[in-house]
């Protein structure tokens, strides 16, 4: 159970998008992979699995640094060494005296074929050399090439214990075998298939194991045939092949047992001999429950308990749980979910007190931001950081007020989040609002949104981006008439004049604007911000939300593209000239470019490369789909040939938050839904190299 004018046009020298490339900060989503846990560097080691939205098979090795502070962080390794063929249901198994991490079969495509290789990643933690991959040939008869294994590894005997799995072919297994010598550090590894005495459990796939070396017990809960997933409980004694006959005995545990499940996890607090088990599937749901079974290793009286949790425990199965015994933690990461905001996951979760033996109940933690559409974000070039302000979770008003960092963004595949406490009022929590960035004095300007009614009111973030002192939070008041509250306005921001410039939007209830509004000092730093509607000539666009705007400095323009009326999006473009109100009368002006571009849409972005005068929108909502597609502008500001470039897509996004690095001339986004109903809002962050490039 395992669970996309023509005949001029033809002659004009347009010009045509360089190469671009999306790449994702942090691992894929993914399930069935591998993560085994360092005590040393407290991180987990994360390997391979299935892709979730492809189903490749990957390779991709990974160091996970979690703790309780809400944040996340994924380092990439680059091994040295020819890497493993991608997989997934694999078995890994983590050597802490020599640092080596075993990793054995798994499935190599989709649904197969199985795999019964053999590897080694040494130094695998990273702290002693560049971690090394290498094939290893044990001597012996090897098992069955197969998927989906339980196992676990006995460190006093080096040896890893394998139990079933699948054949990739509806086959199934119960057979156990021991790789003695599974480091490698004495010599050749060698496979034995290990004659087991008592009723063995039945043939199945996905169950989870755990050993207890000063017993030499292994022991066996759930999984499944193909059919529905077990809740029973096996133990192996002479699990490691010495000191007697292997003798299998299933255990009656009191108390009410879990739910047969498939795809789940188990760790172990040898100290107080409990296996935790969490998440799973039964039949086409994921759960999120999790239950300790005392006295694990069968010796005593084995008891069933339900660990009661704080926080909201994540939906998951074919994920991993890796457990740190000097803190009492259990950290989760990635698999799949039949609930809609953990369909793609790549999140990791903490669990405070797993064992469940603590007075307080155990705690769910979120590493990084939960995900979220309609929030507002920006790039601070400086610290080459990506900055997260509000946004909503869900239609139910689950609405966000929480500022979030994500570092190191541009140049890197790693990932590493952070939650910024900050001093004074935050603003309410709302979505759909603007929030601009000024990088000469360090402050963030939020104006408006929705808190479940529309709002008007204008907040300063002090020391937005960390440097020079602690964010702090500061309501403003401008002088003069106040815009009318709205949401889903397009807004940009004149560094140069310190002027924020807002267009359109919808006033929550019925009523669309497209009106432009100018507020003076905008940063606060000097003087008290003023508001003034601008007085503009020409034919204005038509009233709307969920357009974007783009500013052009150099020719104090404003360019508008794109919205909705609440229904079908709109695909005009339009220019405000004098946008800030300064050197002349603003003045709109409908331009159209000489090509067809792109269908109408709403909820989409715009960046602007200001050097090369090009627009580039990304995602969307057409009326019917949510938007994947890319596309260039160029002579944006409407002098020069106004004309459009496709480029490559990218993820489907509506509501996300696009950002545009002049250094490096990259865009960078964030977040948004990816579908309509259900919304599967994301956190995710993926830049895009080449972005306004031409050639």
């Amino acid at each position: 159970m395992r669970y996309l004018l023509c005949a001029l046009v033809l002659f004009l020298p347009l010009p045509v998008a360089s190469a671009q490339v999306w790449t994702l900060s942090g691992p894929s989503s993914r399930h069935s992979h591998t993560a085994v846990f360092d005590s040393v560097s407290k991180q987990m080691i994360i390997f391979g699995g299935q892709q979730t939205t492809t189903g490749a098979g990957l390779n991709d090795l990974w160091f996970g640094s979690i703790s309780t502070n809400e944040s996340d962080n994924f380092t990439q390794v680059s091994a040295n060494g020819s890497l493993p063929p991608g997989r997934y249901g694999h078995v890994a198994a983590y050597d802490s005296t020599t640092n080596r991490m075993m990793v054995f079969s798994g499935a190599l495509g989709s649904p197969g074929p199985c795999a019964k290789d053999f590897w080694l990643l040494d130094s695998a933690n990273g702290r002693s050399g560049r971690p090394t991959w290498s094939s290893q040939s044990p001597s012996g008869t090897p098992p069955a090439a197969r998927a989906y294994a339980a196992s676990a590894y006995d460190p006093g005997t080096n040896s890893l214990i394998v139990f079933g799995g699948s054949n990739c072919s509806n086959s199934y297994f119960n057979d156990v075998w021991i790789l003695s010598g599974a480091n490698g550090e004495q010599g050749t590894p060698k496979w034995a298939h290990l004659t087991t005495s008592g009723v063995a459990p039945s043939k199945r796939e996905s169950a989870v194991a755990i050993y207890d070396p000063s017993t030499n017990v292994f022991t066996l809960f759930g999984g499944d045939a193909g059919g529905n997933p077990f809740s029973d409980v096996w133990t192996l004694s002479h699990a490691n092949a010495s000191g007697g006959t292997a003798v299998w005995t299933k255990l009656v545990p009191t108390g009410t047992p879990p739910r047969g499940r498939t795809g789940h996890t188990a760790i172990y607090d040898s100290a107080n001999n409990r296996m935790i088990i969490f998440g799973g599937v039964n039949k086409t749901t994921t759960l999120a429950d999790s239950w300790a079974l005392t006295a694990a290793n069968g010796v005593g009286s084995p008891s069933w308990v339900q660990v009661k949790t704080s926080g909201t425990a994540p939906s998951l199965a074919y994920h991993t749980a890796v457990y740190d015994a000097a803190l009492g933690y259990m950290y989760a990461f990635a698999g799949s979910s039949s609930a809609d905001k953990l369909s793609s996951n790549s999140h990791a979760f903490t669990l405070t007190g797993a064992n469940g033996l603590s007075q307080k109940p155990a705690r769910w933690i979120l590493g990084g931001p939960p995900v979220r559409y309609a929030q507002s974000a920006f790039y601070d070039g400086a610290t080459n950081a990506v900055f997260v302000f509000g946004g909503q979770h869900s239609r139910d008003n689950l609405d966000f007020n929480d500022y979030w960092a994500a570092s190191n963004v541009i140049g890197s595949t790693n990932l590493k989040w952070s939650l910024i406490g900050n001093s004074g009022g935050a603003p309410s929590a709302r979505y759909g609002h603007t929030g601009l960035y000024d990088s000469n004095s360090n402050r963030l300007m939020v104006f408006a949104g929705s808190t479940g009614t529309c709002q008007n009111d204008f907040h300063i973030l002090q020391h937005a981006n960390r440097q020079g002192g602690p964010p702090m939070w500061s309501t403003v008041t401008p002088m003069g008439n106040l815009p009318a509250p709205r949401v889903f306005q397009a807004a940009v921001y004149d560094q140069t004049s310190n002027t924020l410039i807002v267009f359109g939007g919808f006033d929550c209830t019925a009523s669309y604007f497209n009106d432009v509004w100018i507020l003076s000092n905008a940063n606060s730093a000097i003087g008290q911000p003023t508001w003034t509607l601008l007085n503009t000539a020409g034919t204005p666009p038509d009233v709307r939300e969920s357009s974007t705007a783009v500013y052009d400095s150099a020719t104090n323009s404003l360019i508008i593209y794109g919205g909705d009326q609440g229904a079908d999006p709109l695909g005009d473009l339009w220019v405000l000239s004098h946008a800030n109100g300064a050197g002349g009368t603003p003045t709109w002006s409908q331009r159209i470019p000489l090509n067809d571009g792109p269908v109408a849409r709403s909820g989409h972005t715009a960046t602007y490369d200001p050097v090369q005068n090009l627009m580039t929108i990304y995602g969307g909502f057409d009326g019917q789909n949510v938007l994947s597609d890319v596309w260039v502008l160029t002579g944006a500001n409407g002098i020069g040939t106004m004309a459009w470039m496709q480029g490559v897509s990218g993820q489907p996004r509506r509501f996300h938050s696009s950002m545009y690095d002049p250094n490096s001339k990259e865009i960078i986004t964030f977040g948004g839904s990816s579908s309509l109903n259900p919304l599967v809002p994301s956190s995710d962050v993926y830049t895009l190299s080449g972005a306004s490039q031409q050639r």
